[in-house]
Order: structure tokens, then sequence, then C-alpha cells
């Protein structure tokens, strides 16, 4: 008897152990189709700012996450689709991903099984009017929902390119509180500017030299402009000596919120590295191998190369140009001015420490 008394003590107690250690736990269980390796997270707002990098064996995953507050995270596929997946304390959750051609299903917590209602109901919606007037309906029923910052930023910023007003006018029917959503706050942070544009890019996928994989969402920081110098091998030796000209900018401009990558849009990768093979650059250069076709020339209404874009902290375009002068204009207007102890210029050794800690935030393991 005293046997099996301590025994279901043992039991109880090893339950008990088990319930705390997952409290306030978020705990996602995947199947996907058979082959998928890895799938990478990513975070809508500064409330997940790293990446992670969720194992698949045979078809399945089990992932977990120990939010704050409702989060906001974007599951991206090997092959560039992504679907969100809010992430709520307590909460257990599954997600089915399907070949190319299927439609993702999540269900498990209020946050996911709204969304899911909603992204079933909108898949024959084509215009902007109808989406806008569908998410009105959404915050009507739920003006508290953390749902909705992440519908802005999918359907009226990425898949629209919404005008200012058609994006306030929702972000005002919201409560006070979700209106203070970091996403939110960020976006409307672009609106105070007034710079007459409207393109946003995040959902790009890039590569570096030795075929490490990043999120261009994450590239350049929260707070900071980022300069994309969009080129390609065959754009000949003028568009080498831009390209090795960004650094002394990004000198004359250190201090003020500035940060610089490159970009090619080659097709064939081995003909970009034998052109950077011999590089002096102090910054990671990618490549996107879809070369007219990427999201960023696409996106951004590229018509040549070489090309200079600016990007803002929520990776809209607040600038476009093909000359270094007048983008040196253009940086002098809409740059935060340097703070009086920022204004000596980072050392080279500085800048490649800098880079060190951005390659090892950024990388995702195959």
């Amino acid at each position: 008897m005293r046997t099996r008394v301590c025994a279901l003590l043992t039991i109880l107690l090893l339950i008990a152990v088990s319930c705390g250690r997952h409290k306030g736990m978020f705990i996602l269980h995947g199947t996907v189709q058979d082959g998928t390796d890895s799938i990478l997270v990513v975070g809508l707002d500064s409330r997940f700012g790293n990446t992670d990098t969720i194992r698949c064996i045979k078809g399945q995953f089990t992932w977990k996450f120990r939010p704050d507050t409702v989060t906001t995270l974007i599951l991206v596929l090997p092959d560039g689709r992504r679907h969100p997946v809010f992430a709520e304390k307590d909460v257990e959750s599954s997600i089915t991903i399907p070949a190319d051609t299927g439609l993702f299903n999540v269900n498990g917590g209020y946050c996911n099984d709204s969304y899911q209602s909603f992204y079933l109901a909108s898949l024959n919606d084509s215009t902007m009017d109808q989406t806008a007037a569908r998410i009105d309906s959404f915050i009507t029923r739920d003006p508290f929902s953390e749902v909705t910052p992440y519908l802005i930023y999918d359907q009226m910023v990425q898949r629209y390119h919404a005008d200012q007003n058609s994006i306030m006018a929702l972000i005002t029917r919201m409560s006070g509180n979700m209106q203070d959503a970091p996403y939110l706050v960020s976006l409307r942070s672009e609106f105070k500017a007034d710079i007459p544009n409207n393109q946003y890019i995040s959902s790009l996928t890039l590569q570096d030299s030795v075929g490490v994989s990043y999120q261009f969402s994450n590239i350049g920081g929260q707070s900071n402009y980022l300069l994309v110098y969009v080129w390609a091998s065959w754009c000949g030796d003028s568009a080498l000596r831009a390209r090795k000209a960004i650094k002394p900018m990004l000198d004359r401009f250190a201090g003020r919120n500035l940060d610089a990558i490159d970009i090619s849009v080659d097709v064939n990768k081995e003909r970009w590295m034998d052109v950077i093979s011999a590089d002096t650059v102090n910054w990671i250069s990618y490549i996107d191998t879809r070369g007219w076709e990427s999201r960023i020339i696409r996106n951004s209404n590229v018509q040549s190369l070489p090309v200079y874009l600016l990007f803002s902290s929520v990776k809209r375009v607040v600038y476009k140009g093909t000359s270094m002068d007048d983008l040196c204009k253009q940086l002098e207007t809409i740059l935060p001015k340097a703070k009086p102890q920022e204004e000596t210029k980072t050392t080279n050794k500085e800048r490649q420490t800098q880079r060190d800690r951005e390659r090892r935030e950024l990388r995702l393991r195959p």
C-alpha cells in the first residue's frame, strides 16, 4: 500500500513539474510536406527581434516559445512562402503546411482561429477596397485583436502598397491600446516623415557568398536607415567602382543611423562569385538569383541597374536614384543629425566587429 502511495505521489510530482515547466509557453505542432528540413521563424516586430529555425523530422515538428504578450510570428518556408502564427501564453496550436498549391491550416488559440477564418474568407478578394472592407469588419468585431496589425502589414502594406490615408483609416478604428502595437507605431512614424512613396519590401530571402540565407526584413536593424546598392556583374566596371565608393560615403555619414549593403541580381551565382572574389568592401554582399524577377526589382519599380535604394526601418523605400551626388544630398535631408559624441568616424576594426555581430545574429543554419 505504501509503495502504491509513493508511486502515485511521484507521478503527481512529475506532472506538477512538467506543468510548471510549460506554464506560459506557446507550443506549435506542425505537419509539413515531406522533404522540408527546416522553417525560419521571424517576428513582425520587436517582440520577437531574433530569428529561429524550426527543425522538421519526417514531416513533423514541435516548437516552443515563451511570449510576454501575444507575439506575431511569421513562418518562412524554404520556397519563400510565408504564413503567420500568433503565439499566445498557455496555448497549444497546430499548423498543416501543404504542397505549393494547397492552403495552410492553423488552429488553436483565439488569434490563430480568428486569423484562419479571415484567411479562408478572403481568398477570393481581388481588390484593395474589398480587403480594406473585410479588415474594417474584422476590427468592428474585435477592436482589441492582435491579429489586425498583421492584416495591415500583409494586405495593406505588402500586397496593395496602400496610401497612408487608407491605412490610417483602419488604424484609427482599432482600440487605443492596439494602435500602440510596435509595428503600427513604426508604420506611423514613417507617415510623419511625409515622404511621397508607399513601396515596402520585407519578404525577401537573400544569400551571401557562402550560401547562408538571410531575411531582408531583419537586415539593418529596427532603428536604421538601410542603403541598398542593387547591381549585377554584367553592369561592368563602373558599377564596381560605384559599389566601392559606398564605404567613403558611409564614413561621411557616420553616426547618422545609416547602414549599407549591396544586392546582386545575377542569375549566375558563379559569375557573381568570380567578380566579388577580390573584394575589399566592409559589409556582407548578397545575391538574389531571381534576376529581374527579384521582389526588390519588381516592388521598387526598378527599370535599370545599378540603382541606389534607401529603406527606412520598416523597409519602406524612401529614395531611389542612380547618382551618388544626388543620393548624398537626399541623405543630408533624410538622416537624423549626428549626436556630438557620434561624429567621429567609425574605425575599420569597429565596423568589422559590427558586421561580424550582424552576421552571427542573422545567420540561418541550413
